[in-house]
């Protein structure tokens, strides 16, 4: 289904919210949802592999990072979602369209996942439930994914999603003070669906 020429803003505000996977919902991040962000964002390995989580994690970033997702939902700039397990409810993490803005049709997907839900399939589905609605209902052609060179769990993360590698891209980000490189990927809305 083609997607009519509309701001982004005007795309996203046509959402019905949660978008449902199969096994996991993505909601829209809400003052609930802090005290989770705290305990599953206090975890080093995910400050370490992300560009703008700080460590330690408090409460005062969590509540800045729901208003900001509100803010940036409703300016049409950018999508943050919590990923929340639907057989409980348990929040497991958070994913996101990035750089969206009017006049383009490629954005940045990003994505972290709580320690302790690793390793069974809910990030891979959560980005995949995004990705797709990227592509269908928001008109995008082009999504990215950038990923620390040592973030394996990552790479393969971006592969089972139907992730093409492009290239590494030297010295691109700023973290903890210090330049860091990181691998492209990027899937096409023509792409194959992945096949798992």
């Amino acid at each position: 289904m083609a997607v009519r020429p509309t701001s982004p803003r005007t795309r996203i505000a046509r959402l019905r919210f949660p978008l449902r996977g199969r096994r996991v919902d993505l909601v829209i991040p809400v003052p609930p949802h802090v005290r989770s962000f705290v305990a599953l964002l206090n975890d080093p390995s995910v400050a370490r592999w992300t560009l703008h989580v700080p460590h330690p994690y408090l409460t005062r970033d969590g509540q800045k990072w729901v208003r900001h997702a509100t803010a940036g939902r409703r300016s049409g700039r950018w999508l943050g979602l919590t990923v929340v397990r639907r057989s409980d409810g348990a929040v497991l993490g958070g994913v996101g369209l990035h750089d969206l803005e009017t006049g383009r049709t490629r954005a940045e997907v990003g994505y972290w996942l709580g320690r302790e839900y690793r390793g069974q399939g809910y990030a891979t589905e959560a980005v995949d439930l995004l990705v797709r609605t990227g592509f269908r209902r928001l008109g995008l052609h082009r999504i990215e994914a950038r990923v620390f060179p040592g973030n394996a769990a990552s790479r393969a993360l971006a592969r089972r999603c139907g992730f093409r590698y492009e290239g590494r891209m030297r010295d691109e980000v700023q973290k903890d003070g210090c330049w860091r490189s990181t691998l492209l990927f990027a899937r096409i809305a023509s792409d194959p669906p992945p096949r798992r």
